[in-house]
């Protein structure tokens, strides 16, 4: 049996149950192109918050953080596979993450996800 890498998360640290969200797009009556997110799984994940920034935007100030994500491997959001920051986001609790990049840990070991949320101040 293949022991797992030294770069991946030992699977108990994955405390966070998070849900991935699919743009799902679509033709209102209108016509008009319509995107909404659907649910596409839950998965365990670790969390670890990267880096800080806060900086003026339009008169208001804004904190945005980075957020990296490990999680099991899979196909659905291997990024040779599929365009994950284009066609997938992260919500964990109340709040919504921007997948900005993504990464395979290992061979086909875990997934590494980095995101991005923004609050108001």
């Amino acid at each position: 049996m293949a022991r797992p890498s030294p770069a991946v998360t030992p699977i108990g640290r994955r405390d966070r149950l998070v849900t991935i969200e699919q743009l799902a797009e679509s033709v209102a009556a209108s016509q008009y192109p319509v995107e909404t997110w659907v649910t596409l799984t839950t998965a365990w994940m670790e969390k670890r918050d990267a880096t800080v920034r806060e900086q003026f935007q339009a008169a208001q100030l804004s904190a945005s953080f980075d957020t990296l994500w490990e999680m099991d491997y899979r196909a659905a959001m291997d990024p040779d596979q599929v365009d994950v920051p284009k066609t997938r986001r992260l919500r964990a609790g109340d709040r919504v993450y921007d997948i900005t990049g993504a990464r395979v840990l290992g061979r086909r070991e875990a997934i590494e996800l980095v995101t991005l949320a923004a609050s108001g101040v």
